[in-house]
């Protein structure tokens, strides 16, 4: 059998073709193949699949301290933050979000303050409580409420109160609706004002706090279901909260008081007295500590976010997830506090640590900022490329580009 000269020729050409592909794209087909294997799996649980490296404390970081924490302290998540450097004096899974249940009233507050600064609203506006927002969070006793009744009207002033003091969940909505016109758009709002401060990886379904399925479907937000509820890690709610009584440090006002006549002389007056076991003369009294909020849901265990000063500094240390355990016993939020901060208080210069990781989100300003420097570099670099590509435009027709110019052309 004979073969034709052209044939040797074509089956040559194909053999260099193949063989220069392979050369110049090797890193190309291998990326491709390594990225079939980084597909999400659908089937897994988004937060079971989503891993988070942990918080590392530099090697300098008090052994002491670790060990006692270790074991000690039975909270899923715990973080001490110090205000004025953003220094973390103490974590554990700070990064990772869970369910934060009535913490979210710090924002819910943070919002209505805003409000009545924009003039949207005034301490002493008057907001009358519709019947189908007093039967599905007043009336539930599953619920912590005011309670408030349909068809009376509650001052601002009051209604702040009975939020914080009452962990009020119709006070939260009453005042969100008053604002934004719906649960749904407030909840939007306070989305947007976590990215703002550059907070972006939590979970926000409700104004109060309540598990999704405490709420009628049509407050919802568009594509939630039952059995989702407000998460964030400790380290982003201490973010949060730093920001809010850094813009509004009347919140502590409310939160350092031990009672409160709410709707004085009105039909349904009621005397509230403070959760805070640390303000003076509670049964935790702790010198310094002034707020602030508690939390508990099933999902979320018993939580506190503490607000104040510790030997001296501003402080704010939260305790998330504390549940009873299998023997039976019990160690509260609080209790949790009074360890981390009675062991942190035997160490008053860690705050001076420089190699402490810092609690900061970049927000969208800083972020753009980076940005728009990085687009100027780009610039930059782009402008030398041009300069060398014109260059090299005068070295495109020389005999060894005319050479694989003509092999190529035997293919067509």
């Amino acid at each position: 059998m004979h073969t034709h000269p052209k044939n040797w020729q074509s089956i040559f050409g194909r053999i260099v073709l193949l063989m220069l592909v392979c050369t110049i794209f090797p890193q190309s087909i291998t990326a491709q193949v390594e990225n079939l294997s980084k597909l999400p799996d659908l089937t897994r649980d988004i937060n079971k699949a989503k891993e988070y490296k942990p918080i590392v404390m530099p090697d300098d970081y008090p052994e002491e301290l670790t060990s006692f924490f270790d074991k000690s302290i039975s909270s899923r998540s715990f973080i001490v933050v110090d205000v004025e450097t953003g220094r973390i004096l103490a974590q554990r899974g700070a990064n990772i979000p869970y369910p934060i249940a009535s913490t979210t009233k710090i924002l819910t507050a943070y919002l209505t303050y805003r409000a009545i600064e924009d003039g949207k609203l005034k301490l002493t506006s008057e907001i009358e409580a519709p019947s189908d927002l007093t039967q599905a969070l007043s009336d539930n006793p599953e619920l912590t409420s005011t309670p408030l009744i349909a068809g009376e009207k509650y001052s601002v002033d009051d209604l702040l109160h009975a939020l914080i003091m009452k962990s009020g969940n119709d006070a939260a909505s009453l005042l969100m609706r008053e604002i934004y016109g719906s649960e749904s758009s407030a909840t939007q709002a306070m989305i947007d004002q976590l990215h703002k401060w550059g907070i972006v990886d939590f979970d926000l379904y409700t104004t109060s706090g309540v598990p999704n399925e405490f709420i009628p479907e049509g407050w919802r937000m568009p594509g939630s279901i039952d059995s989702n509820e407000n998460a964030m890690s400790t380290q982003d709610l201490a973010l949060m909260t730093q920001h809010v009584i850094t813009e509004f440090p009347q919140l502590i006002e409310i939160s350092s008081v031990k009672d409160y006549t709410f709707q004085q002389g009105g039909n349904y007056e009621q005397l509230i007295h403070t959760p805070n076991p640390f303000l003076p003369g509670q049964s935790l009294e702790r010198e310094g500590i002034n707020g602030l909020k508690a939390g508990l849901t099933d999902g979320a265990g018993d939580s506190f976010v503490a607000t104040g000063k510790e030997n001296g500094r501003e402080i704010i240390a939260i305790s998330m997830g504390n549940f009873i355990q299998e023997d039976g016993s019990f160690s509260s939020s609080y209790d949790q506090l009074t360890l981390i901060l009675d062991a942190l208080a035997e160490h008053p210069d860690l705050y001076k640590n420089e190699k402490l990781p810092v609690n900061h989100k970049p927000s969208p300003e800083e972020i753009k900022a980076t940005e728009d420097e990085t687009q100027t570099s780009e610039e930059s670099d782009s402008l030398e490329d041009e300069q060398r590509e014109t260059s090299l435009e005068n070295h495109r027709d020389n005999p060894i580009t005319n050479f694989f110019k003509n092999l190529f052309d035997n293919f067509r």
